[in-house]
This record gives C-alpha cells, sequence and structure tokens, in this order.
C-alpha cells in the first residue's frame, strides 16, 4: 500500500483520536496505531516520534501482534475495558528468548524486560524457572530457551518449586565437580580394575568398575564418574578388544 500521496489532516487526526479515546483504552489505541503505521510501513523510530512510545515497545508490539493477533494490543496486565474502567491486575504477557550471550525476558508489549547473561547458567534457571512455576512462562517454551529437553525442565522446575535453589540447582553441579577429582592414585586403579574385568569376561560397566574398587581398595568413586572417566579415556571401546588383542599376542608368541 503506497500512502506517498495521501493527504494527512493533523486536525482531522486530533478530532478523530480523541473521539475514538472515548471509546478505547489509551495504551490500546496507541498500540493499534503503532501496528497500523508499522503496517503501512513506516520506520520504527518515526512511529515512536509521533506516538510518543520507546522505540522498543514499538518493535514488541509488532512482534507480539504479528505473534497473536489482536488479543496482544490489549494491554493483559490490567483490564481495558474503557478509558474511565479502573486497573485490575491479570497475568502478565511474559515471553522469553535467547539472543546471542543473553538470556531476554520480557514482561508486556511496553517494553519492559529482563537481560541476563548466558553464563549466569544458575541465575537464569532461578529466574526462567520460577516464572514456569508462576505460570507465566511455559515448560516447553523455557526448556528451548535453556536448550534442554522438556521433561528436565519440568524436573528443575519442581525441585525449584520444593526446595531453594542451593538445593535444587547448585548442590547437583557442586557435586558432579566433585566426581572429576581423580587422584592419580584413583585413576590407576580404576584402569587396573578395567583392564582386569576386561580380560576376565567381567562386567566393565560405571556400577560394576565402582563396586570393585570400593571392595578391593576402599575407594569411594560414583558409577557416574567411572562410566565418565572410561567415556574420557576411550576405554569403553576397547573392552571386547583386549581379550582377543591378549590371545593374539600370546599365539605370536608361541610361534616365535
Amino acid at each position: 500500500m503506497d500512502c506517498r500521496n495521501v493527504e494527512f489532516s493533523p486536525q482531522k487526526s486530533a478530532e478523530r483520536i480523541n473521539r475514538a479515546l472515548q471509546v478505547f483504552p489509551k495504551g490500546a489505541l496507541m498500540r493499534l496505531l503503532a501496528f497500523a503505521l508499522h503496517l503501512l510501513g513506516v520506520r520504527r523510530q518515526v512511529v515512536a516520534s509521533l506516538l510518543g512510545m520507546p522505540e522498543e515497545s514499538v518493535k514488541t508490539v509488532s512482534r507480539l501482534v504479528m505473534r497473536d493477533g489482536f488479543p496482544a494490543l490489549r494491554d493483559r496486565r490490567r483490564s481495558e475495558k474503557g478509558p474511565v474502567a479502573e486497573a485490575v491486575s491479570s497475568p502478565v504477557a511474559v515471553t522469553a528468548r535467547r539472543e546471542g550471550e543473553w538470556y531476554i525476558v520480557e514482561f508486556g508489549v511496553d517494553g519492559n524486560s529482563l537481560r541476563i547473561p548466558v553464563a549466569f547458567s544458575v541465575q537464569a534457571r532461578t529466574v526462567l524457572l520460577s516464572l514456569v512455576n508462576a505460570g507465566l512462562l511455559s515448560v516447553q517454551e523455557t526448556a528451548r530457551v535453556l536448550g534442554i529437553h522438556p521433561g528436565h525442565c519440568r524436573e528443575l522446575s519442581k525441585k525449584l518449586k520444593g526446595q531453594d535453589v542451593d538445593k535444587s540447582l547448585i548442590d547437583k553441579r557442586e557435586g558432579l565437580k566433585k566426581d572429576y577429582l581423580f587422584t592419580p592414585e584413583v585413576k590407576s586403579e580404576l584402569i587396573l580394575q578395567f583392564a582386569v574385568n576386561a580380560l576376565s569376561g567381567w562386567p566393565t560397566s560405571g556400577r560394576a568398575i565402582s563396586e570393585e574398587l570400593h571392595q578391593r581398595c576402599g575407594i569411594e568413586v560414583s558409577e557416574r564418574s567411572v562410566r565418565l572417566y572410561l567415556k574420557k579415556l576411550g576405554l569403553s571401546r576397547i573392552a571386547d578388544a583386549l581379550p582377543e588383542l591378549l590371545d593374539a599376542q600370546k599365539k605370536t608368541s608361541s610361534n616365535s
């Protein structure tokens, strides 16, 4: 739609807007005008200047209306039944996304937002999962933003609901860090036990190695840590090859 040759009357505009304000809440009318000007191709900075809105609010209005349709024109934080209607609390329209190295949470269509560095993972999870528990974000949307499985997201939100942050989101992380504190003694005993089990045809799973180390040496290493360390060294791939290699070496020695 080309509006370059259309004449606009500031006087008529003021009169019509004043009449419209008798039936439209001002916020809803401004958002409607912002979206209409956006559709007509007006630059965002110009729209913001004409309507006296923050430029970021114009951007947010356009994005939410394109996504949610006409309901997004209404300020979901309060009742907008008319210009004299008393404000009534209602759920805030909250959206979340990741942009580069930031998590961005937007509240309503007025440009209010919260930015959390991606590096602050515990802080980000605390905020986003708290919004999930408050019913302001969905599990699916939050899982997508955090890059985790929806089931895991739901599990974390339940833990946060029943426990403090240090119990639900931090302790497990610290425990995993301790799992990786292998001393040279633990490493050598772990590799030795793996080799013995592989050559003897015994199980070489993380649980089996962990139990053998505990019984034989009194070393307490979690099943998960053993499994991850074996995978890191590539030992789990050679469990079946070790006995075959040993037999081959014996035959070579006998022939020579």
